[in-house]
């Protein structure tokens, strides 16, 4: 017995030494959460921005933008660290009691993980980043969420048709992607904040409670979205040649404004009439421009005077030249003269073959510019017929000798079509119209837009401007407050000194009134 007691209490020592070390070694473990962040630290922070080091065990809830509830991780606001790099899946989508995760103003890159295990996650700020790919889908499974802010980044696809499942949301932020299809129809009674605007997102907007209460700002950008919450109508693609565009096909009157009329599947959307603030505005506008209608009318006249002498001096000395160079008729020359009746003759035929030559180049230039866009101004050729017959279009209005289109083509580029009446527009020939084209398109005026091409073939015939987004001269004047103001002045005096560019140029060109009509706007 006295050798066994020693030896049993050796063998306890032994026990309790290896049970103590095995215990340090498991209490010296990091913590899951500190393992998940220093794991997204890894490769979303390549500039080293975030300065975490775990010397103690509960170390990690004293980092920055770091915050913890009994040990756990419940805030992550890492804004505005510069951060770049990617978002590693299986990092912060291990901390299962996280609330808050905000990851805005830094460069991350590549797409968003899986965000599914964060099941308590209330608020997820990932704005104003560079993330690409598609919607990540399991955002949807996130129904505690509230706060969905994806906004300012590179993510393209179609929004989830079920995006109405987040039922707790109240701000949902999807503006300046790449998304595009059509918008689903949101169901969200909690909703207040939301926009989808600098997006691709094409056709009518659904006419759905949630949709309604926001205005036109929250889906601006978006050239092909439409619908009666904007105040556009859906019209179908590419009606430059379609015959139910003509001008007999006017919208129905006596609809207000904002209230809309299922007609073939559109909204078809009319002006109220006008005040009786807006006749006495007109009064005042009306009397103005009289006024400056005379004067302009006494410079016109002044003009015209000055541009008849002109020409009538041009005509004179361009006979004396005919005089000169013997290039009159055969009549004048002297028939006792052989020497000079030969060398008449050889002028004649030089004439001749020269007019056969200018006669084959202008139908080989015919021929060329016939059933194709012309582009006028040296310009050079941006789009070609096929893509602006592709192209989406949206009704601009409806004039005395066309209808103007506003056509967004497949690179996005925006312009101005106008299809000319073929009843109206058939007494100028083809030649002509070319002519006119081609000294219309050269000229250029700050007051004036210029021709960027033209086409015509088979009767129909088109001018193409470069779309201006600043409205119709008509609105800017009469939705002006005060008349007299230094805006208001500059619209008229513009207009004045183009109105006498446009006459010396006509009288100079002697452009016929219907193609001055056609072809010339006011740029203001």
């Amino acid at each position: 017995m006295p050798l066994g007691n020693p030896l049993l209490l050796l063998l306890l020592l032994l026990l309790t030494t290896l049970a103590t070390s095995q215990l340090e070694q498991t209490t010296y473990l990091p913590p899951l959460d500190a393992v998940s962040i220093l794991s997204f630290k890894s490769k979303a922070d390549l500039d080293n921005k975030l300065f975490y080091t775990l010397n103690e065990r509960f170390d990690y809830c004293q980092w920055q933008g770091i915050k913890c509830a009994q040990g756990r991780v419940v805030r992550a606001v890492l804004q505005g660290f510069g951060l770049r790099g990617t978002f590693p899946p299986f990092t912060l989508s291990r901390l299962d009691q996280l609330r808050v995760l905000s990851l805005q103003n830094n460069s991350l890159s590549g797409p968003i993980p899986d965000l599914s295990p964060l099941f308590n996650l209330k608020s997820l700020f990932l704005n104003h980043n560079s993330f690409s790919a598609s919607f990540p889908p399991s955002i949807l499974l996130l129904h505690r969420l509230t706060i969905l802010d994806l906004s300012y980044n590179n993510l393209a696809g179609q929004l989830p048709v079920n995006l109405s499942s987040l039922d707790r949301l109240n701000s949902l932020q999807l503006e300046f992607n790449q998304f595009n299809g059509t918008l689903p129809s949101l169901d969200l009674r909690l909703l207040v904040f939301f926009n989808v605007s600098g997006n691709n997102l094409t056709g009518p907007i659904p006419l759905t409670p949630t949709l309604s209460r926001f205005d036109t700002s929250s889906f601006s950008l978006n050239p092909f979205l439409c619908g009666e919450i904007i105040n556009k109508a859906c019209k179908p693609r590419s009606p430059f040649f379609d015959s139910s565009a003509s001008p007999t096909a006017s919208s129905p009157a006596g609809v207000p404004f904002g209230q809309s009329a299922q007609a073939g599947g559109g909204v078809v959307v009319s002006i109220t009439p006008p005040s009786k603030q807006k006749h006495s505005r007109s009064g005042v506008v009306l009397g103005f421009t009289v006024g400056v209608t005379v004067l302009v009318l006494s410079l016109l006249c002044f003009v015209l005077v000055l541009v008849k002498k002109q020409k009538q001096e041009r005509h004179a000395e361009e006979e004396k030249e005919q005089v000169v160079t013997g290039t009159t008729s055969p009549v004048r020359t002297p028939s006792n003269n052989p020497a000079m009746q030969s060398q008449v003759g050889e002028k004649g035929h030089e004439i001749i073959n020269t007019k056969a030559k200018e006669g084959l180049v202008q139908q080989v230039r015919k021929a060329e510019k016939s059933g194709s866009l012309v582009f006028c101004g040296g310009k050079t050729q941006v789009y070609t017929l096929e893509q602006l017959m592709r192209a989406s279009a949206e009704l601009l209005g409806r004039g005395t000798i066309g209808t103007t289109y506003k056509a967004v083509l497949d690179n996005q580029l925006i312009v101005t079509v106008k299809r000319l009446d073929a009843s109206k527009t058939a007494i100028t020939s083809s030649d002509v119209f070319e002519r006119h084209m081609d000294v219309v398109g050269a000229l250029r005026h700050p007051n004036l837009v210029p021709i960027a091409a033209y086409f015509q073939a088979k009767g129909e015939r088109l001018v193409i401007f470069d779309y201006q987004p600043n409205g119709s001269l008509f609105n800017l004047i009469h939705g002006i407050t005060l008349f007299f103001s230094p805006f208001f002045l500059e619209v008229c005096l513009g207009r004045t000194t183009f109105l006498l560019f446009l006459f010396l140029i006509s009288s100079l060109f002697e452009l016929g009134p219907h193609i001055r009509y056609m072809v010339f706007l006011l740029n203001f």
